[in-house]
């Protein structure tokens, strides 16, 4: 059985052997029943394969009111210069929830895009850091990464070298998104898209000689639960359609201008689509997603790990692609799922800030006696607090912040000296932990200032 089922053909819907006439069927459907039917499902954008199971108004079938529905969206259609293997076009449209999505989106992006700082964000590198690592590891689960969340992002504060396969498609992960970071600027090409590729797979596949090389295979077959969902265009195409993918990124045509997290996301869809590596394209096209819209000054995005949300409902990711390709090659589909998933991602982004916020306020408070320390210390002494077995050390704190080793080592060695770590040596590598007499030294000077 289908993952997902065809919808009906539009087609024989209104044909010479419909039910009902044009004139009845338009009359029905331009009622105000019909009418308020169609906007609940085009608010969620449904498919047939969800449509389907919905009450219909009185008058036409579920395969009518589908005709009728598929007439509205395609009124709205626009084509994208993605085409599939039979070259028919992909289209979308972006209806009116997902123009309030997008608006939200540059709303919350509108003290950053354009900024070389942005926002009033403490540690920022802290922040960009974190993010990047998140979406290294979710998108490595994603492609079946068996490790969790805390091993994956120990190894990488730590530095440690993978020990599994799962932790190596991680580091790769990692690497990769601190490549894009400092690409962003770049224009993209078929050379780029190789050298992305071999950081994506370095050391991970079973040929290596396949690392950064477009596959001249035409045995590749897309997945799911152990059911083909897709079969990407042959490899003698490919170089056609990467040269035609590069151009529709690196073009930002007036003419036909396209709102860049619209074109983000359908960067995303193209480059799966294609499949143009034997492994590694997902990885590499979610890592494309961030490249553009950082390309594009969306700077806030480097706060985002949005791979972290896909994982949550991975089967619905997968059902925007199918959604999208067994229901004419519309785009809006992956468009609707994706946008949806980067507006809850900036949501909890804007909580998770307020938060910090408010610790680096607290924590403030509490080390205002105590003049010099910089806010990677307070932090840190914060953390401490809260966490009395925490243990740091030199290159975890330097990962953390992305800064120097010489600097990461001051700020712990600074913050022993004032008594509130305490240093001991495990194997070759020291190790601070948070000193037993850290509370009680920040009660007795919080006294004692308040005696002066």
């Amino acid at each position: 059985m289908a993952i997902v089922p065809n919808p009906p053909d539009l087609s024989v819907l209104l044909g010479t052997k419909a039910r009902v006439s044009m004139d009845d069927f338009f009359r029905i459907a331009d009622s105000h029943p019909m009418q308020a039917f169609i906007r609940q499902a085009n608010e969620r954008y449904l498919h047939w394969d969800h449509f389907r199971y919905k009450p219909i108004p009185s008058g036409l079938s579920h395969e009518e009111a589908w005709g009728f529905l598929k007439l509205v969206r395609q009124t709205n259609w626009k084509h994208s210069p993605l085409k599939d293997v039979n070259n028919r076009p992909f289209a979308y449209w972006v209806p009116d929830h997902l123009l309030r999505v997008l608006n939200d989106i540059d709303r919350w992006s509108g003290d950053t895009i354009g900024a070389d700082q942005p926002g009033p964000l403490p540690t920022k590198e802290r922040y960009v850091i974190s993010a990047l690592m998140d979406e290294a590891i979710a998108s490595s689960q994603l492609e079946g990464a068996a490790t969790t969340r805390g091993v994956a992002k120990a190894m990488l504060r730590a530095g440690r070298k993978p020990r599994s396969h799962g932790e190596l498609m991680i580091m790769n992960n990692w690497l990769t998104m601190q490549y894009l970071r400092e690409h962003r600027t770049a224009e993209l090409t078929p050379g780029m898209l190789k050298e992305l590729h071999a950081i994506v797979t370095k050391g991970a596949l079973e040929n290596p000689r396949e690392e950064g090389q477009f596959r001249t295979r035409d045995d590749i077959i897309v997945e799911y639960k152990h059911e083909k969902v897709h079969t990407p265009p042959p490899s003698s195409v490919l170089p056609e359609r990467l040269e035609a993918f590069c151009r529709f990124a690196n073009d930002d045509d007036q003419a036909a201008w396209i709102h860049p997290v619209v074109k983000g996301v359908m960067l995303h869809f193209w480059l799966a689509y294609d499949h143009p590596f034997t492994d590694g394209n997902g990885r590499t096209a979610r890592g494309l997603f961030y490249w553009y819209l950082l390309s594009r000054r969306y700077w806030l995005f480097e706060y985002l790990s949005v791979s972290k949300y896909i994982l949550r409902a991975p089967g619905q990711y997968v059902r925007a692609y199918l959604y999208t390709e067994t229901d004419g090659n519309d785009l809006t589909y992956f468009l609707d799922f994706n946008l949806r998933t980067i507006r809850l991602a900036f949501l909890e982004l804007r909580q998770y800030l307020a938060q910090q916020q408010r610790e680096v306020t607290c924590s403030n408070d509490l080390l205002r006696h105590y003049p010099g320390l910089n806010l990677r210390q307070k932090t840190l002494v914060y953390h401490a607090i809260r966490h009395p077995n925490a243990q740091y050390t030199i290159q975890v704190h330097r990962n953390t912040y992305g800064v120097a080793y010489d600097t990461a080592r001051h700020d712990l060695l600074a913050l022993t000296k004032r008594g509130f770590l305490d240093q001991a040596r495990q194997g070759k590598e020291f190790v601070f932990v948070p000193s037993g007499r850290m509370l009680e030294k920040l009660r007795r000077d919080e006294e004692s200032g308040a005696k002066r």
